[in-house]
């Protein structure tokens, strides 16, 4: 019987499906469907093959993609797992140690590395110091040593010489433009030596207590560097070793990425929301347009079970029809993105997992199953007395039961998406309120138009009339319109902020080289050399290694095991754990914010310290508060009268403790400073630097560069998400335009019977979709601003904004699109003749 059932219900499904194509009834859920299965696919395929070239490349400045190091040799053991589980490694030992050759010494920081150095990035080689070099394919050999521009301007040594190192001698084989994990600690004292790893017990220079660090690099592919940091993380002692990767939060060479990665997943959630809304405005429709088929089925003898699987069979070749074609239009879609920016993107675009294409299928699919869980029920549960009286509908007063369904639809992707239950509640919990607020709004205004059109004119009247009377169904439109206005302005706002801040981090003219180690006693000749060669500049900061000992006389505690370190119990506030870089400074720093307290006059003698914002945050430390350090064996304390906001990615010298200059003057310092050089003054380099042969001058043009591509690369994903995102929502404005074209057909017939012209109906139905256009763009605006309020400061940690543009932009948009989608999707009723729209009604 149930087969029997079945294959009835599929043919009957089968025959109606072919004459709903035919008469294109199954566009709009059609193409709803398609586009949110193609955006979610495209999004999701596009943002993680992205993701993953953005960090292949940011790889680079590791010089791999993970980087185990430790103060001890690296148990050999965990080298063998990592080549058990398939990964590239390589070792380095890093210490610091006197060259000698000829008749001259100087401090170096040496790399013992192997051939496999470097896994990502390229070393770079030149014929000349100082020189920005090219791109080698060559590698430090056993009995060789390569040295950077600085180790050469100090030694005087030329390639082919022999260097001494401990107990042995290296031929200079090569001089180092770059390397990929350039040692960005502007206080490191020696310059770069690279040797090869077997040299390294020939030397005798490592000797128990001798201050080395040693490193595993490591490459492969994401699930095995995954599987091994899990395999690894509980042996590690976290006083010896420290695991970094490219998805380490400490990193700020990543910023830029992880907060393009914030955008994609918000972009995401907004695009699921608009494409879902859309596809529960089709679903409705389709269902609705069936009433009567279902009231006549019933009529005619058919039982409720063959009734559902005819709805059943229809929506399931619907669902697989558009899963499928939005499936390959979103691959498609990629690949010609891709395609079209390959110059653009990084060389290299690794494919994307399994996560897309499911993430993709399930969106459809469980947008299709949940979104028409209540039509369908409403649609099963029509009576068949409806043939005879139109207006009787099933499930009445059930109209929550649909809220339920959504809600829960949407908040299975939201979380779905995100794999953040936090954040999906967040936006869930917030969005229904919004639109409670929004729905009360929305009738008021809509119920207020009544009053207004008994003044108007009669188009305005006739529009006005028409909102008051279709006021349900019409602040359901305007719920709709408003939330896809607003979050498309969400995108495009958050889009113009985070680019116009990527693009004021490194504008032109970036400092682009560090110079440190400059005697106090030769800072004045530095500068004015530099000046001399029209290179300015502006500051210098003397630097002097401490550490703070005590806060408001109570001694500071040091972490030195894993087990103190858990113990939550112990008294005393934590330090730093570390020897600071302290300066001292009469002017406020350029690139700076107080955020609190006043900075010294220039003859303050007392002791003052300004701290920066996040030591404040995380040792507890505010205005008033007793900071004591020690330099040297001896110790002195300073009050804290400000509290400072730092720019770290500004390129310059940036400090967590800055002192009036009274403070430090009796101590010894080295000076600090950042400047810019032009590409054509830079063979001025060596000449400049032979004269402080103490000077280390650090080379960041590379790290600046990645920068700058990473920002320009992220800036096209980002262009690229919103316009699947205004197309996404474009597509909620003409479902919601187009839900309501067979009540109007109604309207239309009479008042065509009545006599009313053409240009009277096109006014009429222009005024009120544009009226509901500036209501929802009026909505957006305001609701746009608390959403980016929200976002920008506890998302995306930016300075929040008010955007008065959009109060304006958003209502004229508003009101000429949704006015032009109305006046396109009714043109052809309002042009066909009154004849020819009763047949279609009829």
């Amino acid at each position: 019987m149930l087969n029997q059932n079945m294959k009835v219900a599929f043919n009957l499904a089968a025959r109606l499906l072919r004459q709903e194509l035919k008469r294109g009834e199954l566009t709009i859920i059609l193409a709803a469907l398609v586009l949110a299965v193609s955006s979610v696919f495209s999004l999701s395929l596009f943002s993680e093959r992205l993701q993953g070239a953005l960090k292949e490349k940011s790889g680079e400045f590791l010089a791999a993609d993970s980087v185990l190091s430790a103060s001890r040799e690296i148990n050999p053991e965990w080298i063998e797992q990592a080549d058990a589980m398939s990964l590239d490694y390589s070792q380095q030992t890093r210490f610091s140690s006197m060259l000698f050759v000829n008749d001259k010494m100087q401090l170096a920081s040496i790399r013992a590395v192997d051939q496999a150095y470097p896994l990502k990035g390229e070393l770079k080689l030149t014929q000349v110091a100082w020189d920005a070099g090219a791109t080698t394919a060559e590698r430090v050999e056993p009995g060789e040593i390569w040295l950077d521009s600085k180790l050469i301007s100090q030694l005087g040594v030329k390639p082919g010489a022999m260097i001494e190192v401990g107990d042995t001698q290296l031929k200079f084989a090569h001089i180092i433009a770059s390397v990929p994990d350039t040692d960005f600690n502007v206080f490191n004292a020696g310059g770069l030596a690279l040797i090869h790893l077997d040299d390294l017990a020939k030397t005798g220079v490592i000797q128990p207590g001798s201050r080395v660090s040693y490193q595993l690099n490591l490459a492969g592919d994401s699930s095995d560097l995954a599987d091994f940091e899990d395999w690894v993380t509980p042996l590690l002692n976290r006083d010896i070793h420290r695991f970094n990767s490219t998805d380490d939060s400490n990193s700020r060479i990543l910023r830029s990425v992880r907060r393009a990665e914030k955008y994609f997943l918000l972009a995401s959630l907004l695009g699921i929301v608009l494409a879902s809304t859309a596809i529960a405005v089709a679903a409705s429709r389709f269902c609705e347009r069936h009433f009567d088929l279902v009231a006549i089925l019933k009529t005619l003898g058919a039982n409720q079970i063959q009734i559902r699987w005819v709805f059943v069979f229809q929506l399931s070749l619907i669902s697989i029809t558009g899963i499928g074609l939005g499936l390959a239009l979103g691959y498609f879609a990629q690949l010609v993105i891709i395609q079209a920016l390959q110059s653009y993107l990084p060389e290299y675009i690794p494919n994307a997992g399994l996560r897309p294409w499911w993430l993709a299928f399930t969106t459809g699919l469980m947008s299709v199953l949940l979104f028409s869980v209540y039509p369908l029920l409403k649609l099963f549960s029509i009576p068949p007395l409806r043939v005879l009286h139109r207006q009787m509908q099933g499930l009445e007063n059930k109209d929550w039961l649909n809220w339920i369904f959504s809600g829960g639809a949407i908040f299975g992707l939201m979380w779905l998406y995100s794999g953040n239950i936090e954040l999906s509640l967040a936006l869930l919990a917030s969005a229904g309120l919004v639109i409670l607020v929004l729905l009360v709004i929305a009738r008021s205004a809509i119920w207020g138009s009544r009053k207004a059109g008994a003044n108007a004119g009669s188009a305005t009247k006739l529009a006005l009339a028409g909102l008051y009377r279709r006021a349900s169904e019409n602040s359901i439109q305007l719920i709709s319109f408003t939330i896809a206005i607003e979050l498309l302005l969400i995108v495009l706002v958050l889009r113009n902020d985070l680019l116009a801040e990527w693009q004021s981090q490194l504008p032109e003219g970036t400092p682009n080289y560090f110079a440190i180690n400059v005697n106090q006693h030769q800072i004045d000749t530095f500068i004015q050399s530099f000046n001399d060669k029209g290179i300015e500049i502006e500051d210098a900061y003397p630097v002097t290694r401490g550490r703070m000992v005590a806060i408001n006389d109570e001694y500071v505690r040091d972490d030195v095991s894993k087990e103190r370190r858990e113990d939550r119990d112990r008294d005393g506030p934590r330090s730093f754990g570390r020897e600071l870089n302290l300066t001292a400074y009469a002017e406020f720093p350029e690139d700076n914010t107080l955020v609190a307290g006043s900075w010294w006059q220039q003859n303050d003698k007392s002791y003052q310290v300004s701290i920066e914002e996040g030591v404040s945050e995380r040792m507890n430390l505010k205005l008033g508060d007793k900071l004591t350090f020690n330099i040297a064996g001896s110790e002195f304390s300073a009050e804290v009268t400000s509290i400072r906001k730092v720019v770290w990615e500004s390129m310059k010298p940036n400090f967590f403790m800055i002192f009036n200059p009274v403070v430090l003057e009796n101590f010894p310092s080295n000076y600090i400073t950042s400047f810019y050089v032009p590409e054509q003054v830079k063979p001025e380099l060596h000449t400049i630097m032979s004269q402080f042969p103490s000077a280390t001058l650090i080379d960041i043009d590379a790290i600046i560069d990645q920068i700058r591509q990473i920002t320009n690369q992220v800036s096209l994903a980002v262009e690229f998400i919103l316009i699947l995102v205004v197309v996404a929502g474009s597509l909620v404005l003409i479902a919601q335009v187009q839900a309501s074209l067979d009540e109007r057909r109604q309207e239309l017939v009479i008042l065509r019977t009545l006599g009313a012209k053409s240009s009277l109906l096109r006014n009429s139905v222009s005024l009120e979709f544009m009226i509901l256009g500036a209501l929802a763009g009026l909505f957006a605006a305001v609701a746009n601003e608390i959403a980016l309020y929200i976002l920008q400061t506890q998302v995306f940690n930016m300075p929040a904004k008010f955007h008065w543009q959009f109060w304006f932009i958003g209502p004229i948009t508003g009101a000429v699109v949704i006015g032009l989608l109305g006046l396109a999707s009714c043109w052809k009723l309002i042009k066909v003749n009154t004849q020819a729209l009763i047949r279609a009604l009829s």
